[in-house]
């Protein structure tokens, strides 16, 4: 069962991505979730949000610091192509629309498991 997640979050993530081509609301992990060709990109849980992304650019992105953060869904467990994002306000992640377009495109192309 999750922990929590911000619903504000939830809010402005279905405004920025339920309007993209193909990509579909749902859940994941018991949290809110959006998906392309049935595949999860992104979710919602915790304070923030993650999202998939190539290994290369999650390592650079946590590199930065800041806002990014390994995904890491269980203690001593990390997900490499895994991102999570902490923004202080859920406007917040307005900015990270290319990021999250990112996300789509590459889970459209990934192949299923």
């Amino acid at each position: 069962m999750p922990d929590h997640y911000r619903d504000d979050h939830k809010t402005v993530l279905d405004a920025l991505l339920l309007d993209m081509p193909g990509v579909t609301g749902g859940k994941a992990f018991g949290y809110p979730a959006y998906k392309i060709g049935g595949k999860v990109f992104c979710f919602v849980g915790g304070d923030g949000i993650s999202i998939k992304l190539p290994k290369g650019h999650v390592d650079a992105l946590i590199s930065e610091g800041g806002a990014f953060g390994p995904f890491e869904p269980v203690e001593g467990t990390v997900w490499k192509s895994w991102v999570s994002i902490d923004r202080d306000t859920s406007e917040d992640y307005r900015g990270d629309i290319d990021l999250l377009e990112e996300s789509v495109s590459f889970v459209a192309g990934y192949p299923a498991e």
